[in-house]
């Protein structure tokens, strides 16, 4: 128990031009407030119309007692695990984790058990490949590029609007694509293949042995997250490691990860997962199972540095993902002191609670409007394209 109290929330929509940004602030009696992030894809009203519909579990309570708060807003919610819940609840645990931070004049990291893997973090690269135009050659350029800014590990995906299944000319354009990426940034940079739950468990495995001659570092979401069976029939066929988990929700879906399959890398999204509260628990999880953890993060700074405090913070931390560095041009100016993503690399924040605090000003200037942002898949456009030319 604490002698603060959390006395109301506040809700900032940020109109990021493929996934709206929505900014949780905590306000207290203390004067403290707690910052955390509520992102999803799409429906950014819908989460903040939530959040407020949500608040008597937490106007009025000790943002200390986040067992508690995490119990009653799961359980009570009458259908608990869905989406918009689980981002609520993880989005007000967060900001009172960052409320805590603050109060002790304590960073977060420490509070979770201290900075197991130091404060400079190792990071891939995502976001990178919206210029490739959907060919070989433009995914090797980009590819190149990412190199020069310093990362050693990239992620893509080469499969364009593919759904359950692939006709061979498409799986060999897929396959020409990783090619191209391997030729152009050599043998020791890892290439992490992102499926984004297209396909059937055979289908799966027949475009994994094909990938597996570039020896990519990970498989991920190969099939949709709502059959572990496929899953697992891919975890064991797969000759490349297959990693999921973003669009699992709570340690509930991932006991089922480590009890059903044989995953590899565990990806849960602490925006969407229940949060620090709960996001400590599927480490705790994945570390019986001998399973790393390398979290979810298609966000922006707010996201990034909250994930970092959590990641130093577990044993079983593999990378983090950032898309910051291909951004939009702004991304740095929402901060303001600028989470700082240098050579591959994330410095984890100073400073009390998470060690960020938002520029109302730029939040202001790029408020969400429907006209301000397009949520429909970047690629999807030339992608079709390529597709019609296939057929």
């Amino acid at each position: 128990m604490s002698d603060v109290e959390i006395t109301d929330v506040e809700t900032h929509l940020v109109a990021n031009p493929w996934k709206p940004w929505v900014f949780v602030r905590l306000h207290t009696d203390a004067g403290v407030t707690g910052l955390a992030e509520a992102t999803t894809h799409d429906k950014p009203r819908t989460v903040a119309a939530a959040i407020e519909e949500m608040s008597d579990f937490f106007i009025g309570r000790d943002p200390f007692d986040t067992e508690s708060l995490w119990l009653e807003m799961y359980r009570d919610e009458w259908f608990s695990k869905n989406v918009i819940n689980t981002t609520v609840v993880s989005a007000i645990d967060m900001a009172c984790w960052d409320i805590k931070g603050k109060v002790l004049d304590q960073p977060v990291y420490d509070l979770l058990g201290g900075p197991v893997h130091g404060t400079e973090l190792r990071a891939y690269a995502n976001g990178w490949y919206t210029d490739a135009d959907g060919e070989p050659e433009g995914f090797a350029r980009a590819a190149e590029r990412v190199v020069d800014d310093g990362y050693d590990a990239m992620k893509f995906d080469p499969f364009g609007t593919a759904w359950q299944s692939m006709t061979t000319e498409e799986k060999n354009h897929a396959v020409d694509i990783v090619g191209a990426v391997r030729e152009a940034v050599g043998p020791d940079v890892e290439l992490l293949i992102e499926c984004h739950g297209r396909f059937s468990a055979a289908q799966a495995v027949d475009i994994a042995k094909k990938l597996d001659q570039f020896d990519p570092a990970w498989y991920e979401e190969p099939c949709p997250p709502d059959s572990i069976n496929s899953l697992a029939e891919v975890a064991r066929k797969s000759p490349i490691p297959v990693v999921t988990g973003e669009r699992h929700m709570t340690k509930y879906d991932f006991y089922e990860l480590v009890t059903r399959t044989d995953i590899d890398v565990f990806q849960p999204d602490l925006m969407n997962t229940g949060g620090i509260t709960e996001g400590k628990k599927i480490a705790g999880l994945a570390e019986a199972d001998h399973v790393d953890i390398a979290p979810h993060n298609p966000q922006g700074p707010v996201a990034g540095a909250i994930y970092s405090h959590f990641c130093t913070s577990i044993p079983n931390f593999r990378i983090q993902e950032m898309f910051q560095t291909y951004d939009e041009p702004w991304v740095d100016e929402l901060l303001e002191d600028p989470l700082v993503v240098d050579d591959g690399y994330v410095q984890v924040p100073e400073g009390a609670g998470f060690g960020i605090e938002l520029d109302m000003d730029v939040v202001e200037e790029h408020e969400y409007t429907e006209d301000a942002v397009h949520t429909i898949d970047l690629w999807e456009d030339d992608w079709e394209k390529r597709a019609d030319e296939l057929r």
